[in-house]
């Protein structure tokens, strides 16, 4: 799997392109500048045909509709966060005022255990809710997508629509049972793992404890 990352939009959010060996691919979290998006899958001759939203906040998911229109590609959320898209409030983008969220319509709507095919790549959708009751992240070969579920070092807030602390520790407590090594690629900041995860990550470590 070859993996691009982008850092895009008012919240420097971070994107994913996720290709196979083939040169398609899944754009995971498109959170802005649709044209940078798709210029940078022309530059690296990749076909989208996957936009995976690892939930529905608007700095996730603001050039969704856009790579839809331009590709075909469809749009994967879990159904909880389906109906964020038209509403501010639920989308947090009321936190930017005369920021203006283009509508986009879920094509598929996953749930936990999913698998998600791209050629030899299988993103199996992991229910991580706590930071909304929607959030998912997407887990491949040694690889997980952790959106704002898991940060390095820290985790999501849970004080926006949806969001849940009694959620979010069973899903972190899901994530500490995780066996093997993973990269972690997150929806803001740096790149770790799970282990350095397991190692230092103060709300996981709060969690052990438990």
């Amino acid at each position: 799997m070859k993996i691009i990352t982008m850092h895009l939009g008012e919240l420097d959010t971070s994107c994913y392109i996720a290709a196979s060996d083939s040169g398609n691919a899944a754009v995971i979290d498109p959170a802005d500048n649709a044209e940078h998006i798709l210029r940078t899958l022309k530059e690296n001759d990749l076909t989208l045909k996957l936009i995976l939203l690892t939930h529905g906040h608007f700095d996730h998911t603001g050039a969704a509709a856009e790579l839809k229109a331009a590709t075909g590609a469809k749009i994967y959320i879990h159904p909880a966060d389906a109906d964020m898209s038209e509403d501010r409030v639920k989308n947090v983008s009321y936190l930017l005022p005369g920021y203006v969220l283009q509508p986009y319509k879920p094509d598929v709507l996953i749930d936990e255990g999913d698998k998600i095919p791209l050629d030899e790549i299988i993103f199996t959708v992991m229910h991580t809710p706590g930071h909304t009751d929607g959030s998912v992240m997407f887990v491949g070969d040694n690889v997980i997508f952790s959106g704002d579920t898991l940060f390095s070092g820290s985790v999501g807030r849970t004080d926006f629509y949806s969001g849940s602390v009694e959620k979010q520790k069973q899903s972190l407590r899901r994530i500490l049972s995780l066996s093997g090594e993973y990269e972690i690629y997150p929806g803001h900041g740096d790149p770790t793992t799970l282990s350095e995860e397991k190692r230092y990550n103060p709300y996981l470590l709060y969690l052990k404890e438990q």
